[in-house]
């Protein structure tokens, strides 16, 4: 057993050694003091309070919908995975959100995590599987060839070179008559794509506890000599130029930013936080959401997170309230169906939100009376959960005696992905 780390799912309880022996049937996992402690200055700092929350008298931790990895200051990791249903083991978890983030970062390029493949990550933590797949894309640079490109220097030189910069040479020259300041182009390496590459694997050769990726880290930094570190990492990723012939490198450079500039969804820090890398699992499930209508429904047009529109207004016309649906599907520009994705597990038929289905109802009369199509194929109101034990099928509720249904479509991710 790694004592170093512990592995849990959303909504999971943690608690101490100490409080093994009471400790609730429902605890995931049991930590040391010392990490409890840890986690507990975490959870109790603004940021942390969105990730995890006290419970039992403050015995105990639990997850909240957050879903990641939290790495401490005294190498402890937390991982946080989808409660994707009751029979899913941890590793079919990992493996159903690894697919998520490939759907989230929109990596088409990148191969899917298949059973052959996950056999080979599955042992590791989720932090050194990121680090993995960004050591994959940059295997893949070097493969196919890192990139040069005409980068502007200056320099005094003993030789004229390019345009010679009169205000500098007057400044830095009066003297040295034998000396040229001049600036040139000089087609190299040290372009600000392969500078954030490089400074990517500077940062993880820091964190890293894996051996076989910190021997791949060493080794592409050979590869990288000519480059130098980014001074400037926001400055470096204005200048990305992802055009042709530097389709290699769109992969490598999306988890570049995550790495250097965290940005998962959300960022977290603290004083007993190394590193974290946590997303909101409602985001996680949008996106795969909008990936499987693409996919399912290829003659319509699915529009996600439209820009809103406003559903009330004060005497003076000033907005107060506006919607914004989740999916838009539409055929032929004309509004046929909408649709939301809510991550809840259901149960029972107390579990489905009042709530959600206002928000369907308001959607109703905003966008569809004028819109919808007759005998169209699809629903005109939808929502989108993930397939439970108790909601296996598609299930259809009528609201006003029969002006409408709302239809409710569960998924199942694994099916889906795996």
């Amino acid at each position: 057993m790694n004592h170093n780390k512990a592995t849990i799912s959303e909504f999971g309880l943690i608690g101490t050694d100490e409080n093994a022996k009471s400790a609730n049937k429902f605890l995931s996992a049991n930590i040391n003091k010392a990490q409890y402690e840890e986690l507990e200055a975490f959870a109790k700092t603004d940021k942390g309070k969105d990730v995890l929350q006290f419970t039992g008298n403050g015995k105990y931790l639990q997850a909240k919908s957050y879903v990641g990895t939290i790495q401490t200051t005294s190498g402890f990791t937390l991982e946080i995975l989808p409660k994707t249903a009751k029979d899913k083991d941890s590793e079919t978890s990992k493996q159903i959100f690894m697919e998520l983030l490939r759907l989230l970062y929109k990596l088409p390029n990148y191969k899917k995590i298949d059973s052959a493949n996950f056999e080979k990550l599955k042992n590791l933590d989720i932090f050194e599987i990121f680090i993995t797949m960004f050591l994959d894309e940059v295997r893949l640079i070097i493969k196919k060839g890192i990139k040069s490109d005409y980068i502007e220097q200056q320099d005094n030189l003993f030789y004229l070179k390019g345009k010679l910069l009169i205000n500098e040479q007057i400044k830095q020259n009066t003297i040295h008559k034998e000396r040229f300041f001049v600036q040139y182009d000089d087609y190299n390496q040290n372009r600000a794509e392969n500078r954030l590459i490089k400074s990517t694997l500077m940062l993880l050769s820091k964190l890293s506890k894996d051996f076989t990726n910190i021997r791949k880290i060493r080794q592409y930094m050979e590869h990288m000599n000519w480059v130098e570190m980014s001074q400037n990492i926001d400055n470096d990723i204005r200048q990305i130029k992802v055009g042709r012939g530097m389709e290699h490198y769109h992969n490598a450079l999306i988890w570049a930013k995550v790495f250097l500039k965290k940005e998962s969804f959300s960022s977290f820090s603290g004083d007993t936080i190394a590193f974290a890398i946590l997303y909101p699992m409602e985001k996680l499930w949008e996106c795969f959401i909008e990936w499987w209508l693409k996919k399912t429904y290829l003659h319509l047009q699915i529009e996600a997170q439209n820009g809103g529109f406003i559903f009330v207004q004060d005497a003076c016309k000033k907005n107060l309230f506006t919607v914004r649906p989740d999916f838009l599907i539409k055929k032929e520009d004309k509004i046929i169906c909408v649709a939301d994705a809510k991550w809840k597990l259901i149960e029972s038929n107390n579990d489905f939100s009042q709530s959600d289905f206002y928000q369907l109802f308001a959607y109703k009369h905003i966008f569809l009376k004028e819109h919808i199509e007759e005998n169209c194929e699809l629903m005109s109101l939808k929502i989108y959960y993930p397939q439970t034990d108790y909601l296996k099928e598609n299930k259809i509720f009528e609201y006003f005696k029969n002006e409408g249904q709302i239809k409710i479509i569960p998924l199942d991710l694994q099916k889906e992905l795996i």
